[in-house]
């Protein structure tokens, strides 16, 4: 399959970004930050207004920011039709500058052909990720292939998370 993977840096692209993130989630993909980024009402159910919620916070993938910067790659086919993304929070702190990899999403037809990994290498060379000590991501507990695909490219596990819902 031939591919390639690039930074969003049109914002003419972001519609068919969030209509990706959309076309292929799936409740496993539900971790904590779905929750409290209010994507997702609670670990089983997306939000109904989640495109609006999508292209809002993707959008500061076009903002300069000081302690932040969001960061999209995709990766689309000789057709410009995507494949996958990775969208990159580096957030920049006086003692240790790091990288949070907010979502990942790879289509289903494009799975199992290393196309993950190569985003994830991407990644490591850009620009964006040169001064960062480290990528930490948080996945859902029911997303086993996930796990299963970081724990191959290098992650460690380092938490669990909890939730009581109080209303």
């Amino acid at each position: 399959m031939a591919y390639t993977i690039y930074l969003l840096e049109d914002p003419r692209q972001l519609t068919a970004v969030v209509d990706f993130f959309i076309a292929h989630k799936t409740n496993t993909y539900i971790s904590h930050g779905e929750i409290t980024g209010g994507r997702a009402d609670d670990p089983n159910n997306w939000n109904k207004d989640l495109a609006a919620i999508l292209t809002a916070q993707y959008s500061k993938a076009f903002e300069q920011q000081a302690h932040e910067a969001l960061r999209i790659l995709i990766a689309a086919d000789d057709t410009g039709t995507i494949l996958g993304i990775a969208a990159f929070n580096i957030i920049y702190t006086p003692r240790k500058n790091y990288a949070i990899l907010e979502d990942m999403i790879i289509a289903q037809a494009a799975r199992g052909q290393s196309l993950g990994s190569k985003i994830l290498a991407f990644a490591q060379q850009a620009d964006f990720l040169q001064d960062a000590a480290f990528i930490l991501l948080e996945s859902g507990i029911h997303n086993e292939q996930a796990h299963h695909f970081f724990e191959k490219n290098g992650f460690e596990k380092v938490s669990v998370n909890y939730l009581k819902k109080l209303k």
